[in-house]
């Protein structure tokens, strides 16, 4: 189960793409217009904040962080959009990048390879499905003999499906069969009807689902993943992150840029035809399908503090079934952002 270093970036970062939905990378500054009011904790001098996230759930409070001008008018966003396991890498060894959007697989792993990374929070969980066409399918033993589609080797939801298949007694390579592709391919497989069943995360569970009704949602892996451990727990995918140097050259701003997007992580529930068209005015992501989407995507903030409970049942969930995934060993207290 010992995976390389760049196959395990490569797997758990691309989980992010969302197929169909993006026109490619690109990068968008949105300067803030408003004053700040009296007494705030706002830039007084003009700041620049970098900021890297894939065309992905997490990327969408930014967004509105954006249109809204939340951080006043002396702080600029740059939106660097990442495309590419080794773009967000290189952003995160290259240290140009101030804050950046991280599956939690991730985040861990850099971190106890010893980079520089922070999580400041978790707002992305349980936003995988199980999905067939096949009208007789129950439950994971009915998988025996079968070919399951998974997005993507050593990601969470490859670590998850193999956990799920291994906790009702079936052995990938033995008894079931397991084909590895992007999410895109696992979604046009699943639409044309070449899969039969396939795990996938949203919003590409809608979008294949809307293109082809005989798929449903035969295991949400929320209820799978309570059933297994004994707990009512969320399963925590992603979160947003920094570097230690950041938040010591900017603590105020950290510290600000955090509540604001605990606010436009509910805006984006509150309104999300108007989430939706930011996310295709700013990243030419098909409107449409991120409107649709939303309800399912598993936007739900909490600060890193707060979801420790859940990270560290994830992480030994993880730790347990392959090590490599999380980098080795279970991340310590330095990896969670305390502001």
């Amino acid at each position: 189960m010992k995976r390389a270093f760049a196959s395990i970036l490569a797997s758990a970062m691309m989980l992010f793409a969302l197929a169909g939905c993006s026109g490619g990378g690109e990068t968008t500054t949105n300067e803030t217009q408003d004053p700040a009011p009296e007494g705030s904790s706002q830039a007084t001098e003009p700041v620049t904040i970098s900021v890297g996230v894939p065309t992905a759930p997490p990327a969408l409070p930014v967004l509105h962080m954006m249109d809204a001008q939340l951080l006043g008018e002396n702080v600029t966003i740059d939106l660097n959009v990442w495309n590419a396991p080794e773009e967000l890498l290189a952003m995160v060894q290259g240290g140009e990048h101030d804050m950046y959007a991280f599956p939690l697989t991730v985040v861990s792993t850099l971190y106890n390879k010893g980079l520089d990374v922070r999580l400041m929070n978790v707002n992305t969980w349980g936003v995988t499905y199980f999905l067939t066409t096949d009208p007789d399918f129950t439950t994971w033993s009915d998988l025996a003999g079968k070919t399951v589609y998974i997005p993507l080797q050593s990601s969470p939801p490859d670590a998850l499906t193999q956990y799920f298949l291994n906790e009702a007694g079936l052995t990938v390579g033995e008894d079931v069969e397991v084909i590895y592709a992007s999410t895109a391919e696992v979604a046009s497989l699943l639409a044309s009807g070449q899969a039969e069943y396939a795990t996938l995360i949203e919003p590409q569970v809608t979008s294949a689902m809307n293109q082809n009704s005989e798929i449903r949602r035969a295991l949400s892996f929320e209820e799978e993943w309570q059933r297994v451990t004994g707990t009512d727990t969320m399963i925590p995918n992603a979160g947003f992150g920094t570097t230690q140097a950041f938040i010591d050259e900017n603590p105020d701003l950290v510290a600000q840029f955090q509540e604001a997007y605990a606010e436009s992580v509910q805006w984006v529930l509150d309104n999300p035809a108007e989430a939706a068209a930011l996310a295709e005015e700013y990243l030419d992501m098909n409107a449409a399908v991120v409107e649709a989407a939303i309800p399912n995507m598993g936007l739900t903030f909490k600060s890193a503090q707060d979801a420790r409970g859940e990270l560290d049942t994830f992480y030994q969930l993880l730790h347990d079934f392959d090590p490599s995934m999380i980098g080795g060993a279970m991340p310590d207290d330095g990896l969670y952002y305390e502001g």
